[in-house]
């Protein structure tokens, strides 16, 4: 099937009012277990993030509740897991050409619209959705008053009201019994359904935010929304109504996602507080990082806004943030820049404009910066904060990072491929979430920068969907290289580490999920919907 084909079956079967059931049993089967069996599972063997976000945006835009055709939801089940599988493959270029042209830079063909595309949707989720709750309410701290009188949001209630939300849903699932098969869609249902007394039974703040990230589905929706890229009325009210006070939350991960970016995208279409929260997201970007890194290096090594002059009169550049141990430095150059909707879709010249500006730029601004220190006598430092402030720094090495403040998908991906042919090394480019999680492994001013330096070394011969699978390949094998080998692809294995051993600790879902969920019986039937015992679905490996 070709892709027109692809998408035409997809709209087909998400236009039933059953669908809803059979996106439940994919959400079970793909994203619902304990932290040991989803961070062990074989992603290439389920859906992602972004797929299972497709099919749900399909169904809000084609749902039809007077259509009804009483399909076998397991077999229907089976053929959406085909049709994702053949979809994916229509993002592939003919390979042939690359066999033709064996002297054609990777780097060039690579470097097109579509394969960024798939990189981009298939990357995962570039956050955990507790990172998301934690930094939503310094991501917002000067719009706060602007929340609250436009939005009925008390920004300091957020990250609780979601993690409530979650805790209810949590409480449904170890709930979840499988011993009639007459109840069996209607249970599945209910799991991921709350009513709005249950929402905001703990607080009365909670109705505010509620209410702005709330989907009805009996209103015409998503009506734009046909392809990869197209904007998703999810991404922003992933709440779903069903009927009155009923609501539909099958994917609790979306909703942390649309509390942390929604914000944003409301106050610039404020036209008179637009600037304001363009100038906010700039200013908070550089505190985030600092307040990371600062733990790492101290206070009196972690300088932010470090001004470079030649002469009194004459600017050179600036560091958002410099970090330094003993004669090693990191130059952290941050960027609030975002991906924009052409680049989702896949247009090459957007997605290179939105990379110059989001990680290109501030690469160069550091190399800059870094020859700077190379000849020091021949400068001046000057502290933003501090007019007085004497640098006495003896540099001889510098390195650069970027960061972003948002989740900028496959941006590890992008660096390797439109930097790669330019220059010999370059940056590490992070999410502040990425960068989070490194300076927790990495805790040490001699860990960090050893890491720093080696990705950058080898940053050509190390290749990986994201920093993670450079950090956990690092953690247990060292980046280093290795003999007979011109080059060493990292799988998504080495980041599934974190899932458990990060996330489980820093969210508490390991102790919640221990308190929580029962133990399945080996012989009973497994709770992803999969109609076959335990011991040989999810429970095999235990």
């Amino acid at each position: 099937m070709n892709k027109e084909e692809i998408l035409d079956r997809l709209n087909e079967i998400t236009s039933d009012k059953n669908f809803i059931y059979v996106l439940s049993a994919i959400v079970l089967k793909d994203f619902c277990g304990t932290l040991s069996e989803l961070s062990s599972k074989n992603v290439r063997e389920g859906l992602n993030n972004n797929e299972v976000k497709f099919l749900m945006g399909l169904w809000v835009k084609n749902w039809n509740k007077e259509q009804e055709t009483n399909y076998d939801e397991l077999k229907v089940l089976d053929e959406i897991y085909s049709l994702m599988e053949q979809f994916h493959f229509t993002f592939m270029p003919d390979l042939s050409e690359m066999l033709k042209n064996p002297s054609e830079s990777p780097f060039d063909f690579f470097n097109n619209g579509l394969m960024f595309k798939e990189s981009m949707f298939y990357s995962g989720t570039g956050a955990y959705d507790y990172q998301y709750t934690k930094w939503v309410t310094e991501k917002y701290k000067y719009d706060e008053g602007w929340l609250l009188k436009s939005k009925s949001i008390n920004l300091g209630k957020l990250p609780d009201f979601y993690n409530s939300l979650k805790i209810l849903q949590q409480v449904k699932l170890n709930k979840l019994k499988f011993n009639s098969e007459n109840t069996f869609k209607d249970k599945l249902l209910d799991v991921f359904c709350l009513s709005k007394e249950d929402i905001i039974a703990k607080d009365k703040d909670f109705t505010g935010i509620l209410e702005n990230f709330i989907l009805d589905l009996n209103q015409p929706q998503n009506q734009n929304f046909k392809d990869v890229g197209d904007f998703n009325i999810l991404a922003e009210k992933p709440i779903i109504e069903l009927s009155k006070g009923k609501y539909f939350i099958p994917m609790p991960y979306d909703l942390s996602e649309a509390i942390y970016e929604s914000p944003f995208y409301w106050m610039n279409s404020d036209e008179n507080y637009r600037s304001k929260a363009q100038f906010n997201r700039g200013e908070i970007a550089e505190e985030i990082t600092y307040k990371i890194i600062e733990k790492i290096f101290g206070p009196n090594n972690t300088l932010q806004n470090l001004i470079i002059k030649k002469s009194k009169s004459t600017m050179v550049t600036d560091i958002d943030i410099l970090a330094v141990k003993d004669d090693k430095a990191i130059i952290f150059q941050v960027k609030s820049k975002k991906l924009t909707a052409l680049s989702k879709k896949g247009n090459i010249d957007a997605i290179q404009s939105d990379f110059k500006k989001a990680v290109k730029d501030a690469y160069e601004q550091g190399l800059t910066a870094a020859e700077c220190f190379k000849s020091s006598n021949d400068f001046q430092f000057i502290l933003k904060s501090e007019p007085n402030f004497k640098f006495d720094f003896d540099i001889k090495k510098s390195f650069v990072v970027t960061i972003v403040l948002d989740d900028y998908p496959a941006i590890t991906h992008q660096t390797h491929i439109l930097l790669g042919k330019e220059y010999k090394e370059f940056p590490v480019a992070l999410n502040i979430f990425d960068l989070e999680i490194v300076a927790k492994y990495l805790n040490t001013p001699e860990k960090f920068i050893n890491y720093i330096e080696r990705r950058i070394k080898y940053s050509k011969y190390f290749k990986a969907d994201n920093e993670l699978g450079f950090l956990g390949f690092h953690l247990k094998k060292g980046l280093q290289k290795f003999p007979n080998s011109d080059m060493v692809t990292l799988d998504n294995t080495w980041a599934q580490f974190f899932d458990k051993d990060y996330y489980g600790e820093i969210s508490g879902v390991k102790k919640i999920q221990e308190n929580l969920r029962k133990k399945i019986g080996r012989n009973e039937r497994c709770p992803c919907g999969s109609g076959i015992k335990y011991k040989k679905c999810h429970g095999k490996n235990n």
